[in-house]
């Protein structure tokens, strides 16, 4: 489903490109909560138990007919973003003009298995950004998925963002 020549492919269920420690511990977390169902239920997530990965993660309730609405946003997320996103819905973004992010959430839904994504954009000095999203559902009876607990991993030199987020302090004086 992922092709290396475009900055936006579509996720995959297959965890071969993706290089996030971050997301393989999320993935890792994930399994080990299942204990034997197909999926975990929102109240065996314990935040206090994967605090180091808070910043990066994402939760979403998922409603019918079905829509994607974040309940939660870490500040790292928040930040790379420039906004907090709590409470809007998917469809109300502009990262997913075309779909992308909502056939990923709907994918995990049905098929109820993490699935994993890329982008890729172009940054000053000719670096270029990397993110990794992991998504996965979570369940109160391991069949209906009623939430997904993601993660966004952003893989870029950090001082590419602090001169960005200077530039646009400088700009606004």
């Amino acid at each position: 489903m992922m092709s290396g020549t475009d900055p936006f492919p579509e996720f995959s269920p297959s965890l071969t490109e993706i290089t996030s420690p971050r997301i393989r511990g999320l993935l890792t977390y994930w399994q080990k909560k299942c204990a034997g169902r197909a999926m975990p239920a929102r109240e065996d997530i314990d935040p206090s138990e994967i605090r180091d990965l808070l910043p990066n993660i994402v939760m979403v309730d998922i409603e019918q007919p079905f829509r994607v609405r974040y309940r939660l946003v870490g500040t790292r997320v928040a930040d790379f973003n420039r906004i907090d996103f709590t409470g809007r819905y998917l469809d109300e973004l502009r990262w997913d003009g075309q779909g992308r992010y909502s056939r990923a959430y709907r994918y995990a839904c049905e098929h109820g298995v993490p699935i994993y994504g890329i982008d890729t954009w172009p940054l000053a000095h000719d670096h270029a950004g990397r993110s990794e999203i992991g998504i996965m559902p979570l369940s109160p009876d391991g069949k209906n998925v009623d939430r997904c607990l993601a993660i966004e991993d952003f893989l870029f030199p950090e001082h590419q963002l602090l001169r960005r987020e200077y530039l646009d302090t400088k700009n606004d004086r």
